[in-house]
């Protein structure tokens, strides 16, 4: 799979983040947006998959199907962690990935209940419970320590999808054998 973007702009008020950005992202391997903060990571993978509109320009060769995992947890505290990632799924699915996520003992805890690195692995679970051909995970890894990490690493390469992951740590590139996009 190949997302094409192509003469993009965009900008919030007088702030340019993108000016005619141009780049082929070829999904052969795990994909890795890298730069600092506030460089654009997030709002080009917020455009690709279609969560965000460009000022200008056009992307292409984006799957209908498309699971995005945001910086924040974005779950429903007043839900179990079960029931959160059953949201976007179904029981046998849901169940599958918390245990992947080594949370199966915590499925029917509420997730307001449970750690912030719990919180992160229920969202992982939750974007990768969802029927998608290309899996868009933003520092899927923060708070996680390494043990936790490469777990979760060794889950997504088990997965026959494809995956566009930012993050700010060049070990996690290296971990996932990714093709690195740097933005500048």
């Amino acid at each position: 799979m190949t997302v094409t973007l192509k003469n993009i702009k965009k900008s919030y008020g007088d702030r340019i983040i993108f000016d005619n950005f141009n780049r082929e992202i070829v999904f052969d391997k795990p994909v890795v947006l890298m730069g600092e903060s506030g460089v654009g990571k997030t709002t080009l993978a917020r455009m690709i998959a279609g969560l965000e509109k460009s000022d200008f320009g056009e992307i292409s060769g984006v799957p209908e199907a498309v699971s995005f995992m945001f910086q924040e947890d974005r779950l429903l505290p007043w839900l179990s962690a079960r029931e959160n990632v059953e949201y976007v799924s179904d029981k046998e699915t849901a169940d599958f990935y918390l245990e992947k996520v080594l949370l199966g003992g915590e499925k029917d805890s509420p997730v307001s209940d449970l750690s912030g690195g719990m919180k992160r692995r229920v969202a992982l679970a939750r974007a990768l419970a969802y029927k998608s051909e290309l899996v868009i995970l933003d520092e899927p890894f923060k708070g996680l320590d390494i043990e936790l990490k490469k777990k979760m690493i060794a889950l997504i390469l088990e997965e026959k999808r494809h995956f566009l992951i930012i993050t700010h740590e060049g070990e996690d590139a290296v971990l996932l054998g990714a093709n690195v996009i740097n933005i500048q």
